[in-house]
């Protein structure tokens, strides 16, 4: 009597190449997107919900005096005196790994208030900076002609945030690392749109 030949394993599956590549690119935006929100620690604190505004501190400065705030935007102005630094602050809204949002409306100015001194050559007006400190009333200011309550921030800690810089490529940009199809036309073709096929109607 004749038994069956044993059927042989099956082979383990295996991922297909597709899948791998979205498994992948998954992996590299996720690390990517943590990397871009991650606060620099000098700058991460551990603040409540009802940890005050910068409006909170210009209009409310009694309410909100003593308590620590984290505000950022865009230096306007140094001022070195004989034992500390003034840094004027065009104040915007942070973004979750607490740099200023530039593209956001101004919220208004503050001064924050940092011991020694602070070279102005590295801060720089237009530089984005942001302050951890606690928050010690208003001083009247001048802006232009108009008087300003400046809320006052008492540095304790603060990250000045490198430049972005844009990248221009020049028009007609060749880049001798990218592969070019011959068949694909472009409208930098000399033949585009009218090519030996003839002109389309």
């Amino acid at each position: 009597m004749s038994h069956p030949a044993p059927s042989e394993p099956l082979p383990p599956a295996r991922a297909s190449l597709p899948a791998l590549h979205r498994i992948f690119l998954l992996v590299v935006i996720s690390l990517a997107l943590a990397a871009c929100a991650s606060v620099p620690e000098a700058i991460d604190v551990e603040l409540p919900d009802t940890a005050p505004t910068l409006d909170q501190a210009r209009l409310q400065p009694d309410d909100v005096s003593g308590q620590t705030a984290r505000f950022g935007g865009r230096i306007a102005g140094v001022e070195n005196r004989q034992d500390d630094t003034l840094i004027e602050v065009v104040g915007h809204d942070l973004q979750r790994d607490g740099r200023p949002a530039s593209d956001s409306l101004s919220r208004g100015r503050f001064l924050a208030v940092f011991d020694g001194f602070l070279d102005p050559a590295v801060y720089e007006e237009g530089r984005q900076i942001t302050v951890v400190g606690g928050l010690d009333g208003t001083v009247d200011r001048k802006v232009g002609e108009h008087d300003y309550p400046y809320p006052r921030l008492r540095a304790r800690s603060h990250h000045l945030w490198p430049e972005i810089r844009e990248v221009y490529y020049p028009p007609h940009y060749y880049d001798p690392w990218f592969h070019r199809d011959p068949f694909l036309r472009s409208r930098h073709d000399p033949f585009f749109p009218y090519g030996p096929r003839g002109r389309f109607r």
